[in-house]
């Protein structure tokens, strides 16, 4: 192979790279159902359904809160509940950082989108007042 060749070859690979690169990254509907990790011996989910904008909020199978959501700006959503008002922004990996004030000491916990489904728990508890102090 030819020196010109090679040079060609190395200037059109630097030209598909950084036309790559410089795709802006889409970010995905908040939709479906959303997981921490286990955090200080609780797992947080909250499910979202596009249909009407309707949010539940979850902690150990628990229904703490829900209400309505709005999209801000791309990406950007406020969460309307009963129980708190808050923003998160949704990452293009489709999960996003929330603070749970008594939980964590108090940082982020990162919510990330286990099903495009929205996941509903029916199951009552007799304890829910007591998990929904952490919110507080």
């Amino acid at each position: 192979m030819s020196k010109k060749t090679v040079g060609v070859l190395v200037v059109a690979l630097a030209l598909i790279l950084t036309i790559i690169g410089c795709i802006p990254k889409t970010i995905p509907p908040l939709r479906g159902a959303y997981q921490s990790e286990h955090v200080n011996g609780y797992i947080i989910q909250m499910t979202f359904q596009p249909r009407d904008h309707s949010f539940v909020e979850y902690i150990d199978n628990r229904e703490v809160d829900k209400g309505t959501y709005e999209e801000i700006e791309d990406g950007l959503y406020k969460i309307n509940g009963e129980m708190q008002e808050l923003e998160i922004t949704l990452k293009s990996n489709n999960s996003f950082d929330l603070i749970v004030k008594k939980l964590n000491d108090g940082n982020p916990i990162t919510f990330k989108n286990v099903d495009a489904t929205p996941v509903y728990i029916g199951t009552e508890f007799e304890d829910i007042e007591e998990y929904k102090t952490l919110l507080e």
